[in-house]
């Protein structure tokens, strides 16, 4: 097993076997007692007693999730879960997107979609099996510790917080030249609309402002609802000949575009780590992953063929940046553009402030456990200030970069990495051939969706291949310090 996690995770010095001590936030414990009903149920525990029984997370990570705790609604629906994930995932998600996709995949963009949309299903279901085997609130870095694997939940954690903030940069982008092509701007104030729009997230969450569960229902009906108008009017249109030839990019087009656009299906993983606040979770959370898998995947295909039947692509990809609000604009003239544009910027605007929200609550949570530095596991006035300062501060930074098309890949290469994780963790742990081979058949897509990244970037674009080397490096680093430091911090004060 060992060489498993060290391929997947290099430079990490992994174990399998669990470290002395459990981190307090993710502690759990196993203890069975003979025929008494405490015995036969495992006792979790979050930042609390061990002895306490099962507890609710004292963190919400979702903005959704922190609305039902303050106003008394109650546990999370699949109605709930399902608008959850769906709005993590379209986000900024296909309003980035479509143009790099078409650029890549041409005429058979859709296919990008459908094989991205098959790599995430699989991912679904590792993590609705994860979850159901853990029976609590916590993820990926919680389901590796459980199984004796702390280093690489570690490691995992550092990872996927970059994740989050290559995320939170492509909707702080996105928001930025939308916002720029709007009001007729230079390029040039794209960035700077899009750090203005990444600090105003930031005092809102410094305020403990949250979204409630309504206006997180009218934000996702809303970027649903345009994103359905403009592509059934493109359906209106549609004529075959306007994709012919289908195969204009080649099939390697449609496989590498469906690596470098996979961010676009990150999102729905956030609902494992609220699952003790979903009604039955055992049974709503596979639901709703499946759900919002299955919607999001039609959506993004039903996008890319309307705008399609509606603009060349040779527009769309001469505007990637904004190429959903030139099919706005083909479709319906400038009241179409409007509302195209409009749609991006809530859709950002709201996967903006989702993303620092739940991004900073776990660097705060997994700073408790001591796999992150204390300095995020600092609050003001029970908010984590640190963290959000962090993210907001280099999101800000990465979403000046110059093209979107870097920002898509480094990203999709994070959580195809992370992803395949997963996958590989469930195909080790859980019971059962079947639900292994699924597992087991996603690592691989994950996997090799990875390594043709880094084809493609090997062939076309050293630059985005050095900066994803020496970003990942640099967490390696860092890691590698903060562990030593760790070490090294109780020894001297021994001596």
């Amino acid at each position: 097993m060992r060489c498993y996690w060290s391929f997947v995770f290099p430079f990490t010095g992994l174990s399998e076997h669990p470290s002395p001590h459990v981190p307090a936030p993710f502690r759990v414990s196993a203890t069975v007692g003979a025929g008494t009903t405490a015995g036969r149920h495992r006792h979790r525990d979050w930042a609390h007693d061990m002895n306490s029984g099962p507890l609710t997370p004292k963190a919400a990570f979702h903005p959704r999730t922190a609305a039902h705790r303050d106003k008394g609604l109650g546990k999370l629906r699949l109605r709930d879960a399902v608008a959850m994930a769906v709005g993590g995932m379209i986000g900024g998600g296909i309003f980035s997107v479509l143009g790099v996709t078409v650029a890549l995949a041409g005429h058979l963009a859709v296919g990008s979609f459908i094989i991205g949309g098959a790599i995430a299903m699989v991912t679904a279901h590792s993590f609705a099996a994860l979850s159901a085997r853990a029976g609590r609130s916590g993820g990926l870095f919680v389901y590796l510790h459980n199984a004796g694997y702390p280093r690489a939940g570690s490691y995992i954690s550092w990872l996927l917080m970059f994740g989050y903030l290559i995320a939170l940069a492509v909707y702080g982008f996105t928001f930025g030249h939308y916002a720029a092509h709007a009001f007729g701007l230079p390029g040039a104030f794209a960035n700077g609309f899009a750090v203005l729009i990444l600090l105003v997230f930031l005092g809102i969450n410094l305020r403990g402002v949250g979204a409630s569960a309504l206006s997180e229902d009218v934000v996702v009906l809303t970027k649903v609802a345009v994103l359905a108008l403009i592509s059934a009017i493109g359906f209106v249109h549609f004529s075959p000949e306007r994709l012919a030839p289908l195969d204009d990019k080649g099939l390697a087009g449609v496989i590498v575009a469906s690596a470098s656009i996979f961010v676009a299906y990150e999102g729905f993983e956030l609902l494992s780590y609220d699952y003790d606040d979903l009604v039955r979770p055992r049974r709503t959370l596979p639901r709703a992953l499946y759900l919002s898998v299955a919607i999001v995947t039609l959506v993004y295909v039903t996008v890319t063929v309307g705008s399609q039947m509606l603009v060349s692509d040779s527009v769309i990809v001469a505007q990637k940046e904004v190429a959903f609000a030139a099919a706005g604009q083909a479709a319906l003239g400038p009241a179409g553009y409007w509302i195209a544009s409009l749609g991006a910027l809530l859709a950002a605007s709201s996967a903006i402030n989702a993303t620092l929200f739940s991004t900073a609550r776990q660097m705060h949570e997994i700073a408790l456990a001591k796999e992150l530095p204390a300095a995020f596991a600092r609050s003001r006035a029970g908010l984590p200030a640190t963290a959000l300062v962090f993210l907001a501060v280099f999101g800000g930074a990465f979403a000046m970069l110059p093209d979107i098309t870097v920002l898509l890949t480094f990203g999709s290469a994070v959580f195809l990495a992370v992803f395949g994780a997963t996958n590989l963790l469930a195909a080790r742990v859980l019971p059962g051939f079947w639900p292994r081979l699924v597992s087991g058949t996603g690592f691989v897509a994950c996997l090799g969706a990875v390594a043709i990244l880094g084809i493609q970037l090997s062939l076309h674009d050293r630059a985005t291949l050095l900066l994803i080397g020496v970003s990942l490096a640099s967490i390696s680093a860092l890691r590698l310090a903060f562990v030593w430091h760790q070490h090294r911090g109780p020894r001297r004060g021994a001596a």
